[in-house]
């Protein structure tokens, strides 16, 4: 055991880093439920009983989360000081993140059992660092919602997929169908990462071809894969086969949302957005941080390079660098499987994170200058340490609410928005009669229906205050003024001040850097929608200064 813990022990304190960057804040938000899918996780895993069969009613996702959620807490509400009847809504999102965090450390740890088949130990090691410290990942870590666990049996399919080439053993196409089966009862799509382990008995079918060998344990053992993978899956989302029809349902409209053929209003933002510069715009840099993005996309390139310079070299396929070609294929296959949909939600890139800083490690193993190594070393954790800073906080719609509070009497009117999952401020656990007249108003239906000009105009007339909860709305529909005009218009008066209203407070999620006379303020709102608006929105706080008549606002909506 000492013997263990001295040779692995640099691995260990990385992996401590993951799990503390992991496990902190894990409750935040709580009680309250500001990620819709999450919350709906959370539901269903709530409603699940014994006497119901264990019926999910529930069938965006697979049933593998929400078992996961619902025996741990039937676990812990064994306790005999605890010795509640059911899980909760509030419990049900713990555990959900719990085991979306223990997914994540799971991830990172696989970037380093994958990093030992292309680098030394040092550098597999740098990998695992850099995958602990990248946002995107301690995010979706925080979520208890598919993404955290999909990662991981995205990573790990990956891995067994290379096993699976390096060592031709049963085991592997067990793991490999076991993993892929629980990916499946996450999620269907993850049907996807069916690809790295195809892609794998490919080359173990081309090198019996070369070695004119048999083929008969090949097509046993890939029997097994597809056995292991039947059974986990069914056992993990049995509901998926039982109420298939209600599966195929809920799948059809999830494919038509995320093609684009149903518009809903949460998907107005990738209106006439152009795919692939999409996500290296507005997903990566802000996951990843700049510095992994961009060494990650010069590994990518680098080992895209050295293949094809392989490949000129010796004019035939080498299986000395079939890991290099797993990787890149199933990264390529991957990304471009979900770049051209029209729905381009962070979500769907996550399980391709833990790839950048595999890549970025192979591009500094190529650099011999170690100070320029550490200094960007030092700079590709730093994006991770702030990002992190949000869950060793109150959340920050807690700061504004409590600052509103104390700031904003209570006989003040508010005109509010609709199309947050909770609305601003929210109300004190302490005082809950504390309230204030606010009006959530819809502005998604405002070029829609033309009675809610009316009663915008009557809302800006009547109101004290104007609070903004994040930038769900504003940023979206300033983008596309000839399709929403009016809303456009409504949040074009406000910021500039025509509405007669100042902006008098900004709560932003980030700690702003000063250094000397030099000040850094940080922000993530231009990144794709849900990347900010979940966990960490910026809130706006305006204040009526000049009053306008009714009609000076109808004549400012009128003017061109």
């Amino acid at each position: 055991m000492k013997l263990f813990l001295k040779k692995n022990f640099k691995l260990l304190a990385i992996l401590l880093v993951a799990f503390f960057l992991r496990f902190v804040g894990i409750s935040w938000g709580l009680p309250y439920h500001f990620h819709p899918d999450e919350w709906n996780m959370a539901n269903a895993v709530s409603q699940l009983s014994w006497a119901d069969k264990l019926q999910p009613h529930f069938f965006a996702y697979g049933q593998l989360p929400l078992y996961l959620s619902f025996f741990s807490g039937r676990l812990y509400n064994l306790i005999p000081w605890i010795n509640l009847d059911q899980v909760s809504p509030t419990e049900a999102t713990f555990f959900l993140r719990f085991w979306s965090a223990l997914a994540g450390v799971g991830t990172v740890s696989l970037v380093y059992l994958i990093t030992k088949r292309l680098l030394t130990t040092n550098y597999c090691l740098l990998a695992t660092l850099l995958a602990a410290f990248t946002p995107g990942l301690i995010q979706i870590a925080h979520f208890g919602t598919t993404e955290s666990l999909l990662s991981f049996f995205f990573l790990a399919t990956v891995y067994f997929s290379i096993k699976i080439v390096e060592e031709n053993r049963s085991r592997n196409y067990f793991f490999a169908g076991l993993l892929l089966g629980l990916a499946l009862g996450t999620k269907i799509s993850a049907l996807v990462f069916a690809f790295p382990i195809i892609f794998a008995l490919l080359l173990k079918l081309r090198q019996a071809m070369i070695k004119k060998s048999s083929w008969c344990r090949g097509g046993g053992l890939f029997f097994l894969f597809l056995c292991a993978t039947a059974i986990f899956f069914f056992v993990s989302s049995p509901y998926v086969i039982l109420n298939f029809s209600e599966t195929k349902r809920i799948l059809l409209y999830e494919a038509q949302v995320a093609s684009g053929q149903i518009p809903v209003f949460y998907t107005r933002q990738f209106l006439k957005t152009t795919p692939v510069l999409f996500q290296l715009e507005k997903i990566f840099p802000y996951a990843l941080g700049w510095p992994i993005f961009i060494l990650g996309m010069a590994g990518f390139l680098l080992i895209l390079f050295l293949i094809a310079k392989k490949l000129l070299k010796t004019k035939h396929f080498s299986f000395t660098l079939t890991t290099y070609y797993l990787l890149l294929t199933t990264f390529l296959v991957y990304f471009f499987s979900q770049a051209f949909l029209f729905c381009k939600w962070t979500r769907f890139m996550a399980p391709i994170f833990a790839f950048f800083p595999i890549f970025a490690t192979f591009f500094l193993s190529y650099l011999s200058n170690l100070r320029i190594k550490a200094f960007l070393v030092g700079i590709a954790l730093l994006p991770g340490i702030v990002f992190s800073s949000i869950y060793f906080r109150p959340d920050i719609r807690f700061q504004a609410s409590d600052w509103i509070y104390k700031n904003i009497p209570a006989s003040s009117r508010i005109l509010s928005e609709t199309g947050n999952v909770i609305d601003i401020p929210i109300l004190p656990l302490s005082n809950p009669d504390h309230s204030l007249s606010s009006v959530s108003f819809d502005f998604y239906r405002l070029d829609e229906n033309p009675r809610l000009l009316s009663q915008l105009l009557d809302s800006l007339s009547n109101s004290d205050y104007v609070f903004v909860p994040s930038r769900r709305l504003f940023a979206n529909h300033l983008r596309l003024p000839q399709d929403y005009p009016l809303t456009a218009k409504y949040y074009k008066l406000l910021f500039s001040g025509q509405l007669g209203f100042t902006e008098i407070k900004k709560f932003q999620p980030f700690p702003n850097l000063s250094l000397i006379t030099y000040h850094l303020s940080l922000s993530d709102e231009s990144a794709e929608e849900t990347w900010s608006v979940f966990d960490h929105p910026v809130v706006r706080v305006f204040q009526k200064k000049v009053s306008l008549t009714r009609q000076q606002y109808e004549e400012l909506f009128k003017e061109d």
